[in-house]
């Protein structure tokens, strides 16, 4: 159980924002859960959910599923789908930070875009995002407002009719090396790191916090994660909204 949410904590993480010059925010899944958009290890989560039925993120969620069986990744896409989420107070809180002079630089595992949608500059998405999306035979690429599907619901190339993917990250993928590259040196130049909303589970994630060299860091999840060999300065067991909420506050 999370622990009852103590201003004087958040005070505490407000001063370290107050002393660094450059923040990273590492967030995670739990970073948009409050936009109505379901995390994937969680009870109800993505993955949970579908390894209860039977299914195989892994072999589900995967390029060659998606190739092979365009029909049903689609369908089981389009399960998850809600109505357009909007950004929720911990993406309007930090894009705020940001418009008053504040060197804010997100690195998200999320591939919503609801950063960029509050109005955030600095954001690198390490699994890709829904906005492009691309044939995988020719590469055209394609704006999600240009899809056009076939009578299966598969969004096909308008020149050769190839599948057209989203520019995400599946199982089996790696990440864009210039964005992981570019979120090695931003974690080196930053004076604080908040961890929120995520568990850290990929060897990416646990590899490139590993980066940081600055003075604090802090983690804001409902369960404690391992960063060793670095440590911790605070560690927030709340859900990460009502953690900005009270922040909003203070600020």
């Amino acid at each position: 159980m999370a622990e009852s949410l103590q201003q004087e904590v958040v005070l505490r993480l407000k001063q370290y924002i107050d002393q660094s010059e450059i923040i990273t925010f590492y967030g995670g899944a739990g970073t948009s859960t409050e936009s109505g958009i379901p995390d994937y290890r969680s009870r109800f989560g993505r993955w949970t959910t579908m390894e209860k039925s039977g299914q195989s993120p892994a072999k589900i969620a995967n390029p060659k599923f998606l190739r092979e069986n365009p029909e049903q990744f689609f369908k089981e896409r389009e399960k998850n789908q809600r109505e357009k989420p909007k950004p929720n107070i911990i993406h309007r809180v930090l894009a705020n930070m940001e418009k008053k002079g504040k060197d804010i630089r997100v690195i998200t595992q999320n591939v919503d875009g609801l950063h960029q949608a509050a109005g955030h500059r600095y954001v690198l998405e390490l699994h890709g995002n829904h906005r492009i999306w691309h044939c995988m035979d020719c590469g055209r690429e394609y704006k999600a407002s240009e899809l056009r599907r076939d009578e299966n619901n598969v969004p096909r190339c308008y020149v050769d009719h190839g599948v057209v993917r989203p520019n995400v990250v599946y199982f089996g993928e790696n990440a864009d090396r210039e964005t992981v590259e570019e979120a090695k040196r931003t974690l080196k130049v930053s004076d604080l790191l908040m961890i929120v909303g995520t568990s850290l589970t990929t060897p990416l994630a646990k590899r490139l916090v590993q980066h940081f060299e600055g003075e604090h860091i802090v983690m804001i999840n409902l369960d404690e994660i391992d960063i060793s060999p670095l440590k911790k300065d605070l560690y927030i067991q709340n859900r990460a909204g009502e953690v900005f909420r009270v922040l909003s506050e203070l600020l």
